[in-house]
């Protein structure tokens, strides 16, 4: 199992980096600039003060943007980091197996002395490092660049919330991760999962002004992640345990569909 988990991560190796450089740019240019937005706080916030509700919503639901909680909430979290790691989770979650069999190599490797079952974890737990990785990158920029710009943000909040992020992705990747063992269907399995995070994050962000799309958000992960409830303390840490049961559900179902699979 070893093996497969190097093999795979060397495979992936400059991916891998390009999507770390993608992630620490994305967030020290969305950074950068806070100490302007932090001198001219109070005139931006009355342009602020007449967006309608619902766009107010889709950027975070925050009404207090250029404060450094809002600020933070509003350009990293709440949409800009779990959009470049959600890509990044989707298209490790349909590749790992799907991209094996499309290039017809998954022959080879159950040829080797590794059951379905082990290969099926060390597929899954390469991804989650690369992931794990990318997201830790993220993290350690984030944290230097709020010391650099002035950013009063307590670090061990910034863990916090980095930390709801990565599962939220990593919810994203075991649904595609899923759809993939269950067949062919690296297409549906990350179109399926694409819904499940970008179409959950609409329907969530508009189910704060839009009575009748409360009830379906709760079926989407993003409903449970509520950034600027962790950076402001007021988060209910339950929450997390739906991210949990999503993955366990996801990893128990790819594990039964694989072993049964006619491969060949």
């Amino acid at each position: 199992m070893i093996p497969v988990i190097k093999w795979t991560l060397w495979q992936r190796r400059w991916s891998t980096m390009w999507w770390s450089i993608g992630v620490v740019a994305m967030i020290f240019i969305n950074m950068v600039f806070y100490p302007s937005f932090k001198d001219q706080a109070e005139q931006l916030q009355k342009s602020f003060d007449n967006i309608p509700d619902a766009a107010l919503q889709l950027l975070g639901g925050s009404t207090d943007f250029f404060s450094a909680i809002g600020f933070l909430n509003s350009q990293i979290f709440f949409l800009s980091l779990p959009l470049i790691l959600g890509i990044l989770a989707i298209s490790l979650g349909s590749s790992l197996i799907g991209k094996e069999e499309q290039e017809l190599t998954i022959e080879s490797l159950l040829s080797r002395p590794i059951s379905r079952t082990r290969l099926l974890l060390a597929k899954a737990s390469a991804g989650t490092i690369i992931l794990g990785a990318v997201t830790c990158i993220g993290l350690l920029t984030t944290i230097l660049t709020a010391l650099i710009v002035d950013l009063d943000v307590a670090a061990k909040l910034i863990v916090l919330v980095t930390f709801a992020c990565f599962l939220l992705v990593l919810s994203f990747s075991a649904i595609a991760f899923l759809l993939s063992s269950i067949g062919r269907t690296r297409g549906a399995s990350i179109g399926i999962a694409t819904f499940m995070a970008f179409g959950g994050y609409l329907i969530s962000s508009l189910a704060g002004t839009v009575d009748w799309l409360k009830f379906p958000a709760k079926v989407f992960p993003f409903h449970y992640y509520q950034s600027e409830a962790i950076l402001r303390e007021t988060f209910n840490w339950s929450n997390l345990w739906f991210f949990v049961g999503i993955i366990l559900l996801c990893a128990a179902l790819s594990w039964l569909a694989f072993r049964r699979r006619d491969i060949y």
